[in-house]
């Protein structure tokens, strides 16, 4: 990446971690594990201690809350 390019996507990183440090913490935990961290879902039910299938639908809701804060702040990006 040309040094432009490279200043945007540090931008990017910085704007995303922004909203998903908005969430409630047990969601920001879940976004950074599956994201950040890269770890799969199998990993983070492990990690958490927690079934499966609450990590899957909690990490869905998680989504959800970020979609719904980049779309209120959608005008000032």
């Amino acid at each position: 990446l040309n040094p432009q390019e490279e200043a945007i996507k540090s931008q990017k990183i910085e704007l995303v971690r922004l909203f998903v440090n908005k969430l409630p913490a047990k969601y920001q935990r879940l976004v950074k594990l599956r994201y950040f961290d890269e770890l799969s879902y199998d990993e983070i039910a492990k990690e958490l201690g927690a079934p499966l299938g609450t990590v899957k639908a909690q990490l869905h809701r998680a989504r959800e809350l970020l979609y719904d804060l980049v779309k209120a702040k959608k005008e000032h990006i």
